[in-house]
């Protein structure tokens, strides 16, 4: 299981929107966690864009006043979101 975590210090960036995309793929990351991402929130198609595929799922908790903001995002095959 690979896991990538990370304080981004902000998702909204082409560049850095791309270097996160190659990055989980190269890993062939199953979790990702990315903490201050500093924005409300993202939109299925930026999750998908992000991990290659559509083969994910993801729980976020979305800034405040532009500070912070967290998502975690998985393989669907190999974790199950339980509340």
């Amino acid at each position: 299981m690979k896991i990538i975590s990370m304080n981004i210090r902000g998702v909204g960036g082409s560049n850095k929107k791309k270097y996160l995309r190659e990055l989980i793929k190269k890993e062939g990351a199953d979790l990702v966690c990315l903490q201050e991402i500093k924005c409300k929130k993202m939109v299925m198609k930026e999750i998908f864009k992000l991990w290659g595929s559509n083969e994910v799922e993801w729980i976020e908790n979305g800034n405040e006043n532009n500070v912070g903001g967290v998502i975690t995002m998985w393989r669907r095959n190999c974790f199950l979101l339980s509340k």
